[in-house]
């Protein structure tokens, strides 16, 4: 990059919404590029009150003295004129959540420049930090790129790998990318401004991470643990793991495959104690060993606490065994 690159040259809009696209935001500001504006999703309601609050992304803003637009869409000329009032040469776009129309796109004249969570042509699509766990992936990653009318498939600037821990759930691999990727996002739109990086066609086989739906939280005890595993621990903290059972609903927050012999039980979804009074599930291939569960409207218990209270629970046969989880692993 050219020792001379100055960021405030450069009139920047940045677009985002939730809690991870803050930090990208932060680092813009610090890193002294001039951010002309932020446009977010309108305020929604929020908590158990459901008061009506801003976005993580546009209450940073407005702390910040950032110019906030919050458009219902973006569909017409009309619904981002503010956005052309604000003369953008470039567009960050960081987990906004709509479609960009091509007016928009062509708007800047650097473009509009996405950082979305996979190695991209992996995981295109809305939710490629639970997909990366459901799938199993060792290693995911950041991506930043040049965005175009299609779901993730523009030119790509630069990829920064992240590996997935075998006991990484939702929060600590979206942590990840919240610390290492502002000052990737830094580097490489510095070098690209500059002239100093070029996008380049995306390689390699593409795969989808489509929204993640309350409904995909619930439980199907016919795959086999690791999977029913990976399911927990993608869904933490929403919309959460959850399973029918004789008490109502249950969620399920955290727990493992169980690595010892059991005797098969028969169906899946048998519920049965172990040695150390632990709930294990049956599954389609081994066991998945419950550490905290909760009964509707109680507050969370160990599986052994859970057991002790409801001693005729062995034996019952959680009501999962359809085809719940989603189907594109």
């Amino acid at each position: 990059m050219d020792v001379d690159f100055d960021p405030g040259r450069f009139r920047v809009v940045f677009m985002g919404t939730p809690l991870i696209a803050v930090p990208f935001l932060e680092v813009l500001v610090r890193s002294k590029f001039e951010v002309s504006g932020v446009v977010s999703r309108p305020d929604r309601p929020a908590g158990r009150g459901y008061n009506i609050a801003p976005s993580p992304v546009s209450d940073f803003s407005r702390n910040h003295q950032i110019p906030v637009l919050t458009p219902l869409s973006l569909k017409h000329a009309d619904d981002w004129k503010e956005i052309r009032n604000w003369s953008p040469d470039v567009i960050v776009v960081v987990a906004y959540g709509k479609i960009l129309p091509k007016g928009l796109l062509e708007l800047p004249r650097f473009g509009c420049i996405n950082v979305h969570a996979s190695i991209l042509p992996q995981l295109r699509g809305a939710s490629p930090i639970q997909w990366a766990i459901l799938k199993g992936l060792r290693v995911t990653g950041l991506t930043v790129m040049k965005m175009d009318e299609g779901m993730d498939t523009g030119p790509v600037l630069a990829s920064l790998p992240i590996p997935v821990d075998a006991r990484e759930t939702t929060p600590t691999l979206t942590r990840k990318m919240m610390e290492q990727g502002p000052p990737f996002l830094v580097k490489q739109l510095s070098a690209y401004l500059s002239g100093d990086l070029e996008p380049s066609p995306q390689e390699g086989q593409a795969s989808v991470a489509p929204l993640i739906r309350k409904e995909d939280g619930k439980m199907d005890f016919t795959r086999p643990a690791t999977e029913v595993d990976r399911h927990v621990r993608a869904m933490t903290p929403w919309p959460g793991a959850f399973c029918d059972s004789p008490l109502g609903v249950v969620k399920i927050l955290s727990g493992s495959v169980y690595e010892s012999e059991m005797p098969e039980t028969g169906q899946p979804g048998t519920v049965v104690e172990d040695s150390r009074h632990r709930m294990l599930v049956s599954c389609g291939e081994g066991f998945y060993c419950v550490e905290e569960i909760q009964k509707p409207g109680k507050r969370v218990m160990t599986s052994e606490e859970f057991l002790r209270g409801h001693r005729d629970f062995p034996g019952v046969v959680l009501n999962a065994t359809g085809n719940h989880l989603p189907n594109h692993l």
